[in-house]
């Protein structure tokens, strides 16, 4: 019955359904579900009388819910005083007799229209279900009488419960309102990431940290910050306008930002060249001869069964770096060939740099270290 469901949790409600062949929303409440079950059992009882796993339910349904009495119990009038009203009170007779069957009892209280635990529905039902004999015929017969004449005072049974077609709505319990937050940011998270999936960037993070990840990309990195402060100092900025000056003048404020372009002119001049040409022959010509040429990458290998020379490297990274070294000390930190070039150019090159000749030093110990590195995992 509804009561022996109700006891039970809502995983094990679930799985009697699913025994007994009705489908139900797991989201459902836990009462939803009972009224759903008890009803569904009622309908199929024929059916599903035979199922273990109900024997509880249909044996509440078929037990009486009144003690029985023994064989040796003497039926014996009790009366029971019920008010009535203010000055005036009824006797009745009640006798105490054997249970019945359940469908009787039911269909007693059906007529009654009163909950089991009123007194007078108690006394109807004992004295409709009791073995009526010669002595107490009488008796039952007249207290019925009266009490057709007067009703007793009941009391009032417990309102029934809506089903779950009539449920009256409710707000939302911060369970809910939390639930519903959480699945919102979920959908929210999933959208955002599907789009950064789809913009491109996860694969242009993931080739910018390959090609970082290497000797090459350590040793293109500090070539290129060289280049730029070569290019610092060697080719002027100009002065070209302010882009909120408009803005400024409205009394809006907001940052000043001021936009320069190259002296393209420069680059006829030998205030460009000549210290550029003292870079290059420095820090990329020599350095990439000697490397080509003493490349410590070079490994013998058997490709369709002949033996073939191959490089890991065209330019050993190694030997470039110190061989730049060699030459950055020699002409910037000693001056050697400053008669022939010129020492204003060998000083602009110098000045242009981040400290120097010794950052230029620290640059190429940089990448001699990340070499050797780098052979001692055997990947050359």
């Amino acid at each position: 019955m509804t009561t022996w469901l109700q006891r039970q949790r809502k995983q094990t409600l679930l799985d009697l359904s699913d025994e007994a062949g009705l489908r139900q929303d797991t989201d459902s409440r836990k009462e939803q579900i009972v009224d759903a079950l008890d009803a569904y059992l009622q309908r199929n009882a024929t059916q599903l009388g035979s199922n273990a796993s109900f024997d509880a339910y249909y044996r509440m349904m078929r037990r009486t819910p009144f003690k029985g009495r023994s064989s040796s119990a003497v039926a014996h009038p009790i009366p029971i005083t019920i008010p009535l009203d203010e000055n005036e009170f009824e006797v009745k007779s009640v006798v105490k007799g054997r249970g019945r069957r359940t469908t009787k009892v039911k269909q007693e209280f059906d007529s009654e229209g009163a909950a089991p635990s009123s007194p007078a529905a108690i006394a109807s039902s004992s004295t409709a279900l009791a073995p009526i004999t010669s002595t107490t015929t009488t008796t039952t017969t007249t207290d019925l009488t009266s009490s057709t004449r007067a009703p007793a005072k009941r009391t009032p049974g417990r309102p029934l419960r809506p089903s779950s077609t009539q449920r009256l709505p409710v707000p939302a319990s911060p369970a809910d309102v939390a639930n519903l937050a959480e699945y919102e940011t979920t959908q929210l998270y999933a959208g955002l990431n599907d789009l950064y999936s789809v913009s491109g960037v996860p694969e242009t993070i993931d080739y910018i940290r390959e090609t970082c990840s290497s000797v090459s990309g350590i040793q293109t990195s500090i070539q290129l910050l060289e280049a730029l402060c070569l290019q610092r100092a060697v080719l002027p900025w100009l002065y070209l306008t302010e882009l909120n000056s408009t803005i400024r003048r409205l009394g809006l404020g907001g940052p000043v930002v001021k936009l320069y372009y190259p002296d393209l002119f420069a680059l006829l001049s030998s205030t460009f060249w000549a210290p550029t040409l003292i870079y290059a022959t420095t820090a990329i010509f020599l350095p990439s001869l000697f490397a080509y040429f003493f490349n410590l990458t070079l490994r013998d290998i058997k490709r369709h069964g002949a033996r073939v020379t191959v490089a890991r490297y065209t330019l050993d990274p190694l030997t470039f770096n110190i061989v730049k070294a060699v030459l950055t000390y020699v002409v910037y930190a000693r001056g050697v060939g400053g008669q022939i070039v010129g020492e204003g150019n060998v000083g602009v090159v110098e000045n242009a740099m981040v400290g120097g000749y010794q950052g230029m030093l620290v640059g190429n110990f940089v990448v001699m270290i990340a070499s050797l590195y780098e052979a001692a995992q055997g990947k050359v």
